[in-house]
């Protein structure tokens, strides 16, 4: 009996071991059986490509946390470009050849977009970017490019609605001389129209400008009536103009400035000298839900990235774009395949062959809609559902929001459908709040002044003795 009962707990212990040393197998097994989906990543890694590559790395990480039972696994391959065009076509023809990823999340620049997006064509490759903005990608989309970011066209009618709402005539858009600054301005032009406003000329600032370039151009500016500006620029040209604007005194009382989201959705991006110098700026930006999942995001982005990483918007979307190519490739059911070679004459440009995975894996995509950290994530032809925007005021510290546009309401205090601030008796520009208009006024600017590069109206006078009734004319001596 005594043996026998030494014998149970042994026997207990011996098949302890044995089930946990079956549950370390099948583990393991589990692991090996997993489906590496090759991924490809073109990223500038300044400051903004390593915020985006961090917030992609932590995507995967916390989707496959929750979903270890998926046998496909995102695994990135990045190729660092520099800021052109020919780097960022040579590291997507390396990834298309050398690697045969299945996708390529990039590029970070529209300029560097067309030529890959004609790339992932060929090759049957989903190209996916998060943050290539300009609207001419539209014209070069091909079946396989997915732009899981907004397009710059989508908040136009927003600024055409504000410059309704205070019954400007004229606007001048200042924009920056490349892709993304040159691709909004017939959508920007053609949503004016709509808001009984003409563009009696555009101000055009090359990327490299020097502050003498953009002094010279503002000046010119002061010359002309049209006291109403759109600025659509990166938020770097953007912090240099309106320091610049302040100084000559294009930011006083009468001014009105109203900037896009390439400014207002990378605010942490702006110093406090440069938001002192646009008080009384106007913004539009697309409008983020906060929520329980994107804050404790930011708190976890904040405590694991390096210190000087800066979160934005453009953050989020990749944040929420690896999400979703995650839940596409388990979808699509992708298997870890060699492409498949066309034409065994190929050229360079031609020898990387073809992803039999890319319909599948492009179809899956289109059909992933999810709640994610900047909220749905939903591609309709291609293109992310463009959400609401917000309309933001600077205060000098920092913005305010003053109102929301809608596509179906135009301006609204608030975002709720039950609520009365859409009342017919309302005026567009009563739905929004107090705006704080340069020069720290309340008043809102008429928009124009008197033009000073026009002939001065020159008046003769005769000095002939009589007829004092009509005209009469007194010399006045001073002597020192």
């Amino acid at each position: 009996m005594e043996k026998r009962s030494h014998n149970i707990p042994i026997l207990c212990i011996f098949h302890y071991l044995l089930v946990v040393s079956n549950m370390n197998l099948s583990s393991k097994m589990a692991v090996a059986q997993t489906i590496p989906i090759r991924v490809g990543v073109i990223l500038d890694m300044d400051g903004y490509g390593e915020m985006a590559f961090n917030c992609l790395s932590m995507a995967l990480s916390d989707f496959y946390s929750t979903h270890a039972h998926y046998k496909t696994r995102l695994v990135l391959t990045t190729r660092p470009p520099k800021a052109d065009v020919i780097s960022a076509a040579a590291a997507g023809l390396d990834l298309l050849k050398n690697v045969q990823v299945q996708a390529i999340l990039g590029p970070t620049f529209s300029a560097q977009a067309s030529f890959l997006i004609s790339l992932g064509e060929k090759a049957q490759v989903p190209i996916i970017s998060f943050s290539a903005t300009s609207p001419s990608l539209s014209s070069t989309r091909s079946p396989y490019f997915a732009r899981a970011t907004l397009s710059d066209a989508s908040q136009v009618d927003a600024i055409g609605a504000v410059v309704e709402a205070f019954g400007w005539r004229e606007v001048v858009p200042v924009y920056e001389e490349n892709d993304f600054g040159e691709g909004i301005m017939p959508y920007l032009s053609d949503a004016l129209v709509r808001a009984n406003a003409r563009v009696p000329y555009r101000s055009v600032i090359p990327p490299l400008a020097t502050d003498d370039q953009i002094e010279a151009e503002l000046y010119k500016l002061m010359t002309m009536q049209t006291r109403v500006f759109v600025v659509h620029m990166m938020s770097a040209l953007a912090s240099r103009l309106f320091v610049i604007a302040r100084r000559v005194g294009l930011m006083s009382p009468g001014c009105a400035w109203i900037v896009t989201n390439g400014v207002t959705d990378e605010l942490e991006y702006l110093d406090r000298s440069v938001m002192e110098s646009m008080l009384g700026v106007v913004g539009v930006r697309y409008y983020v839900p906060r929520s329980k999942e994107r804050e404790s995001f930011e708190t976890r982005f904040s405590k694991q990235v390096l210190v000087g990483d800066k979160l934005s918007i453009f953050g989020l979307w990749a944040y929420d774009v690896a999400t979703a190519l995650a839940i596409a490739a388990e979808k699509a059911g992708l298997k870890d395949v060699n492409y498949t070679r066309t034409s065994t004459n190929a050229t360079e440009l031609e020898g990387f062959g073809v992803s039999g995975d890319g319909p599948s894996l492009i179809k899956a995509l289109s059909n992933t809609t999810f709640t994610g950290l900047a909220g749905s994530f939903s591609l309709v032809d291609g293109e992310l559902e463009a959400p609401p925007l917000e309309i933001v005021n600077f205060v000098g510290h920092g913005v305010r929001g003053i109102g929301y546009w809608t596509k179906e309401s135009g301006i609204v205090k608030e975002l709720n459908p039950k609520s009365s601030n859409t009342d017919a008796d309302s005026t567009p520009k009563s739905r929004l709040g107090s705006i704080i208009w340069p020069g720290d006024t309340t008043s809102w600017p008429r928009g124009w002044v008197i033009p000073t590069n026009k002939k001065k109206l020159r008046v003769g006078v005769p000095v002939k003795a009589g007829f004092t009734e009509f005209v009469g004319v007194t010399w006045n001596v001073f002597y020192i």
